[in-house]
């Protein structure tokens, strides 16, 4: 079987950029509370924003590289920093987690999470 070429960083972002705005869409453009980050373990990570009651993760992208999962990450937040209901701040992106010493193991990945800033319990 032939290896498939990797995709283009361009296309590799404009594929994250696409499923953001789709992950926003589903929990609906005006009520979602969402925050975009990275990991190399997604069911741990994920339980801990569930005690914070968000409701939803989607992994838009993985990868062996975690240069290439960080800057992923810091172009999305710096494309959604200044969307209402995004918790991540301007200017961050790479500088979590797997920054340690020594670093978790590959694979890494790039996900979004969020829920609705109208559900009984507060989002974040």
């Amino acid at each position: 079987m032939l290896k498939q070429p990797s995709p283009t960083c361009g296309k590799l972002l404009a594929h994250c950029l696409a499923k953001v705005i789709s992950f926003r869409e589903k929990v609906g453009i005006r009520l979602c509370v969402f925050k975009i980050g990275v990991t190399a373990n997604p069911l741990t990570r994920f339980q801990l924003y569930a005690e914070k009651n968000f409701s939803m993760m989607w992994l838009i992208a993985t990868s062996s590289s975690v240069d290439l999962i960080h800057m992923l990450e810091a172009a999305l937040i710096n494309e959604f920093h200044k969307h209402v209901g995004c918790k991540n701040v301007e200017g961050t992106g790479g500088d979590g987690a797997l920054n340690r010493n020594p670093p978790a193991p590959p694979p890494y990945f790039v996900y979004i999470t969020g829920g609705r800033a109208d559900q009984s319990r507060w989002v974040g």
